[in-house]
């Protein structure tokens, strides 16, 4: 039977794996090592006592934040404080995820090609492909819901992948030298 008990488990797996960017970001924060050790061990200590441990979904920038947060406690409670750690204390290094605006409009872009592209397939390539990548169903529940062999469906998705891709990076750049240049010869290839 093993002594660790559940937190110390997660504590390691989650916690210890990140000491050193964990250290890293606390010198951010003080210049003196042996305080940046202190900083990393206190905020240690703090996470072995919570409660809620197990609901953290991220651990590393948990911890992060608790070390940030001890060090401006230590900040408030000095007399004399160097600028450069309230400088260093303002910065995150935790980008925001959200997409800048020239992301999201060149993810526009490129889904209005991508319709466009897939409205200008045949009509039976153009159902397989909805089907397959808009809807997620499987190949063989595709061949049942249309009434075709499953092969036909690879085949109508070869071909409607195929010519997807050229409308949307032009028809000299999908096909390589090696490249099948016939959807005959893709299928061919996969047997």
């Amino acid at each position: 039977m093993s002594w660790l008990r559940p937190i110390d488990e997660w504590f390691s797996e989650a916690i210890l794996r990140h000491e050193a960017d964990l250290l890293r970001q606390a010198r951010r924060w003080s210049a003196n090592e042996d305080e940046v050790r202190d900083l990393v061990h206190e905020a240690y200590a703090q996470l072995l006592q919570l409660t809620a441990w197990d609901q953290i979904l991220n651990p590393a920038a948990y911890a992060t934040q608790m070390i940030r947060n001890i060090a401006l406690q230590r900040l408030r409670r000095a007399r004399i404080v160097p600028m450069r750690q309230f400088a260093a204390l303002e910065e995150t290094e935790h980008a925001d995820p959200a997409p800048d605006s020239f992301a999201i409009a060149a993810g526009r872009d490129e889904l209005r090609r991508m319709m466009q592209a897939i409205e200008a397939l045949p009509p039976a390539s153009r159902r397989v492909v909805l089907l397959r990548k808009l809807e997620a169903m499987a190949p063989r529940d595709i061949a049942q819901h249309l009434g075709i062999s499953l092969s036909t469906v690879e085949k109508h998705l070869a071909r409607g992948m195929l010519l997807v891709a050229r409308a949307l990076h032009g028809a000299d750049t999908v096909p390589s030298a090696r490249a099948p240049k016939r959807l005959d010869d893709v299928i061919r290839l996969k047997a």
